[in-house]
């Protein structure tokens, strides 16, 4: 199976009945979203069965100045000097209000329905930190409340999986650039849909949710607390 080279499918909108999932890797300057920055934003859009909506997805650098890049600590000034972000950073022309509304745009364009598709990553409460902030917060305003987080996958296969399932997890680059993070984290949770649910996603027609996300009055004040 090859896990990954997803697969796209002709570009259409996503309904609650897709249980679409909204990717999103964020590269910050460091992890704290009170004082760091988002310096590089991709997404990507599957259905709920892990399907590629768009191959193309969307992506940007966004501008900070060089000084404020010389203020990353050590990690991140290796990471991103190393791989070409601290440079394309500096050089960007994109400000964070402009990559916040293009990144709305491209979500709405492919899920136009608010609160119909989870965000989805690897760790991603880590990017989502950041993304509730202005100017982004529009963005997790769309989406709804529950997230998709495959590292919490991977740490229930730890406690309660048979040892081979981690045994063959696909082996990640580690090049902590934004797109390809992505795509190790879309082709890790296929890995885990058949490793884990193989017998249980392809019942009926193989939606991966048979009935659209509801939630009531109270989910949905409760949520709006959540940002």
């Amino acid at each position: 199976m090859d896990f990954l080279r997803p697969k796209a499918l002709a570009p259409k909108m996503q309904s609650a009945s897709d249980g679409p999932l909204v990717w999103i890797d964020c590269e910050m300057t460091g992890l704290d979203p009170d004082k760091e920055e988002i310096i590089e934003i991709f997404c990507i859009i599957t259905t709920g069965n892990l399907e590629v909506v768009d191959s193309e997805g969307w992506g940007c650098v966004v501008h900070q100045s060089e000084e404020r890049m010389a203020q990353m600590d050590d990690w991140c000034t290796k990471t991103h000097g190393n791989s070409g972000l601290t440079a394309a950073v500096i050089k960007s022309t994109t400000t964070p209000e402009q990559a916040a509304d293009e990144l709305l745009a491209y979500v709405k364009r492919h899920v136009p329905e608010k609160r119909t598709a989870l965000l989805a990553g690897n760790s991603v409460h880590a990017d989502r930190s950041f993304l509730v902030k202005e100017p982004y917060r529009k963005v997790m305003d769309h989406l709804h409340y529950r997230i998709l987080d495959v590292s919490s996958i991977k740490e229930a296969a730890k406690r309660w999986a048979p040892t081979q399932v981690l045994d063959n997890v696909p082996v990640k680059q580690g090049l902590h650039q934004a797109k390809e993070d992505i795509l190790e984290s879309i082709a890790e949770a296929k890995y885990y849909r058949e490793a884990i649910f193989g017998l249980t996603w392809r019942r009926g027609d193989g939606s991966a949710q048979e009935t659209p996300l509801t939630e009531t009055d109270e989910d949905e004040a409760w949520a709006d607390n959540l940002l």
